[in-house]
């Protein structure tokens, strides 16, 4: 961003309300945000309209969709298209809405224009004939699919509210709330696109609370796709001019309930204190009384997964707080522990009767319900037909597949560390604020959005390490970071370094696509430090054997960690006497937690007294205002998602372009793993930015980006320049081995070389040491064997590569010829090796002592 384009830190805050009105400025600011965010169109739909639709030419039909009131809330018109093969022209359907539109045309002219445009309003969409369901409160309700057959069925019906969602596929995208407490009755069209209208429709109607369901049983003779608008066929007629209402209004007043969800086991009943069995009469017949097994629940679906296995079952009920929980038992748990799964039910609050934890498995084995979803592991983006879903821990899910997918472990209180507390704006206005003009926490918060853009992208994992020593604060990063999720604390989102690798391949299984927090990298075990980096970083983990020898389904996760610590990632592994790779420290790269302000993590104190008085601050409100910020950036982004990926990526990449292309200029020579470390503090820089334009971070526009490539510039600072880590550690190796080792393993070629030093005996050789004049005065020069060049010098590392790395730094000195190693004469040499006058050696500069580091 320019400077022409920045805007102060606190410029959409007062003291009054959180957001100031935006300046002219500051609004054309977020829309060139927004537009590279959103495929360069920015789409704000105004509902109910101030005016009107006018019809266009060439419609074929057009319906208003109307509030309760009346008052427009946006239009579909019909089209005619291009024929098919059968000559019949293909129906094309466009939505109107009335809103602001902002784009840029193929000619690159930008347009601004708030009136009716071709596009939809935001979901859940209204459903049509709202007017005529607000004008007769008590009338039973008849649902049809689609605009054309409600037409019909107002004139066939005229008593009944005829109302209707759209297509075939707008079930799920609807808003059913209006028919809470209604009696409704379905008509499908008749075909199989009707069946899963209907049975989509009824799903949603149940969960909205309609006082009834009922579904119309087409009689046989009705021709494919039929519906209310079509003429009855002569077949049920009998050729008489029969009053179409007269053969279909009965098919409505006897319409049966729609087929319950849940099939109940024999013996099985569920009242209002809860479930019950009643054993089979005893050979007198005599009753037996109802055993009661545990407290009421609601049977929701049979789960499984998307290869007909992991079957489950997944129920929701109340705790003696009224508090709501929901859980997909796996089906396998059966047939373990009978104390297991109420134990678990206990631990929610659902009571369970100890002495019948035999009639609860049985149960949970043998209900059936015609509800199907599909079970997941992993928390985090999925996909199914309705739509992309995203999965929280805690079973909650979003998006226009929610319906579709449900969460199983073999927990009931799993995800507990994503609880919500207090309102959004409570978060903003004491915590989030904060964060502008600090560099570090900004860069945190971001990074706590940026988990569920992985999918989204393709992107690998990977981490940031915030190391410092003690009391600078890095630890109040991770607590605002955590608060995005859930509670930030050390009991909600914050967790500890110090376990295995198993335990953390577990915990990031769970947390995937959302964030995962790990404190104080000095409580892990330095032999293991290196391969939980690793594996956290490469979404997978170890692959192990079931009983019997065959591979078992590896955990699978995306994942933006933070850690923090006052050793870096090199270091730990090094007091474990390993040495870490540049891979590793490509995939975990430290940012320094002080700011350099002289006030550790902080630049802006915000008008606090001091940097403890701050941290605090946040601390507090972390544990206080929690888990709503995530919720709300999920809410906005499943909508992005599902309306347009492609344009949401398109706009992301932009964005990570644009910041690679500020922090490495053209001409700099940039290593792959610079530039893959840069474009992952791209990813955080856009996550920020479009938290911003959703309106969840209270900050000005480029807050994130100019957090984010603060702390990147940091880091490549502490990396002392954009070579590849194999080449910089190459160097460094060689710099210290010279260090070390310049004379008692380098013996001393004099200025008369046939002369041999009598004195001087050299230990375990390497090579050869001399000093050589130059304009700049006497310089060294240490001459390596070849040998000792792979075995001694470069052990660990690859010769070839490093000795390619020292060329490049100007401190190896290579062959006219092009070779890494260089022929030498010298008498002494030869007289030592047996040899002729000449070796080949390679030859580093003493300039490799004072070089740059």
């Amino acid at each position: 961003m320019s400077d022409s384009q920045h805007i102060p830190a606190m410029a959409f805050i007062d003291k009054n309300s959180l957001f100031k009105p935006l300046t002219d400025q500051e609004r054309q600011a977020a829309g060139r945000l927004a537009a590279d965010i959103h495929g360069a169109e920015i789409w704000e739909p105004m509902t109910p309209a101030p005016s009107e639709p006018e019809e266009p030419r060439n419609v074929t039909d057009m319906w208003v969709y109307r509030d309760a009131e009346g008052r427009p809330l946006f239009a579909r018109f019909r089209y005619n298209g291009k024929p098919g093969t059968d000559g019949i022209p293909k129906k094309e359907v466009r939505p109107l809405t009335y809103g602001r539109r902002v784009w840029t045309d193929s000619n690159g002219k930008h347009h601004d224009v708030t009136s009716w445009h071709w596009k939809q309003p935001a979901k859940p969409l209204p459903l049509y004939g709202l007017d005529r369901l607000a004008a007769k409160p008590d009338a039973p309700v008849l649902l049809v699919e689609g605009e054309k057959a409600a037409d019909a069925a107002c004139d066939l019906f005229p008593d009944l509210v005829v109302l209707t969602s759209g297509g075939s596929t707008s079930a799920r995208s609807a808003d059913w709330s209006p028919l809470a407490d209604r009696d409704v009755t379905i008509w499908p069209d008749n075909d199989e696109a009707g069946e899963k209208y209907a049975e989509h429709a009824i799903e949603a109607l149940r969960d909205a609370g309609a006082a009834s369901v009922r579904m119309v049983k087409l009689p046989s003779g009705l021709p494919p796709k039929w519906d209310l608008a079509d003429d009855l066929p002569l077949e049920m007629t009998g050729g008489d001019e029969v009053a179409a209402v007269e053969i279909l209004r009965p098919l409505i007043d006897g319409a049966p309930q729609a087929e319950a969800n849940v099939k109940m086991p024999a013996g099985y009943s569920m009242t209002s204190r809860g479930l019950y069995y009643t054993p089979e009469a005893g050979e007198d017949d005599t009753p037996k009384s109802p055993v009661w097994i545990c407290a009421p629940f609601e049977v929701v679906a049979e789960t499984r997964d998307e290869n007909g296995t992991g079957w489950g079952l997944l129920i929701n009920w109340r705790d003696h707080d009224r508090r709501a929980h929901q859980w997909s038992i796996p089906r396998k748990m059966v047939h373990g522990e009978g104390k297991d799964i109420a134990g678990e039910l206990e631990d929610a609050g659902l009571n369970c009767n100890i002495s019948a934890t035999r009639q609860l498995r049985q149960f949970i084995a043998s209900v059936h319900t015609k509800s199907r979803l599909r079970c997941v592991t992993s928390s985090g983006w999925h996909r199914t037909d309705d739509g992309p879903a995203f999965v929280l821990p805690n079973g909650m899910t979003l998006g226009e597949g929610r319906r579709a997918v449900a969460f199983q472990t073999t927990r009931a209180a799993a995800g507990m560390e994503y609880a919500t507390a207090g309102k959004l704006e409570d978060w903003q206005k004491n915590l989030a604020v904060y964060a502008v003009g600090n560099s570090r926490l900004a860069f945190a918060l971001a990074v706590a959005f940026s988990g569920p853009l992985l999918d989204i992208m393709g992107e690998q994992s990977g981490g940031f390490h915030i190391v410092g020593a003690s009391q600078t604060g890095k630890s109040t990063a991770l607590f605002a970071a955590g608060s995005v999720w859930g509670k930030g604390d050390r009991d909600g989102q914050i967790r500890s370094w110090r376990g295995t690798t198993n335990g953390t391949e577990g915990i990031a299984a769970e947390t995937s696509d959302t964030l995962l927090i790990l404190d104080e990298m000095g409580q892990a075990d330095g032999r293991e430090v290196g391969d939980i980096t690793y594996m956290l970083a490469n979404n997978t983990g170890k692959q192990r054997a079931g009983r019997n020898g065959e591979a078992r389904a590896r955990k699978t996760w995306r994942s933006l960690f933070l850690s923090t610590g006052e050793v870096t990632l090199a270091t730990k592994m090094g007091e474990a006497g390993r040495r870490v790779m540049a891979g590793q420290e490509v995939r975990l790269v430290s940012i320094q937690a002080d700011a350099g302000a002289g006030m550790g993590l902080f630049e802006n104190l915000h008008g606090m007294p001091g940097a403890g008085d701050l941290a605090d601050h946040i601390r507090r409100a972390a544990r206080t205002h929690y888990g709503t910020a995530s919720r709300a950036y999920l809410d906005a982004l499943v909508k992005e998602r599902a309306d347009d990926e492609a344009g949401l990526a398109s706009g992301i990449k932009r964005l990570v372009d644009r910041f690679e292309a500020d922090c490495l200029p053209n001409g700099i020579a940039t290593s792959g793993q610079v530039r893959s470390v840069v474009r992952r503090f791209g990813l955080v820089a856009a996550a920020g930015e479009m938290a911003v334009a959703y309106k969840i971070l209270p900050w000005p526009v480029g807050e994130a980006t100019r957090a984010a490539k603060t702390c990147f510039m940091s880091w490549l600072d502490d990396r002392g320049g954009t070579q590849a880590g194999e080449d910089r550690e190459a160097v460094e190796q060689v710099r210290l081995f010279i260090e070390q080792h310049g004379e008692s393993r380098f013996t001393l070629l004099g200025g008369n070389e046939d002369q041999e030093d009598a004195y001087s005996k050299t230990l375990n050789r390497v090579g050869y040491r001399r000093t050589m004049a130059t304009s700049e005065g006497s310089k060294w020069e240490y001459l390596i064997f070849p040998t000792s060049w792979r075995e001694v010098v470069c052990k660990g590392i690859d010769p070839k590569r490093a000795a390619q790395a020292l060329i490049a730094a100007g401190y190896l000195i290579p062959s006219p010829d092009g070779k890494a190693s260089k022929l030498v004469k010298s008498a002494k040499i030869a007289r030592e090796s047996g040899a002729s006058k000449t070796g080949r050696f390679y030859i580093v500069s003493g300039d490799i002592i004072g070089g740059d580091r």
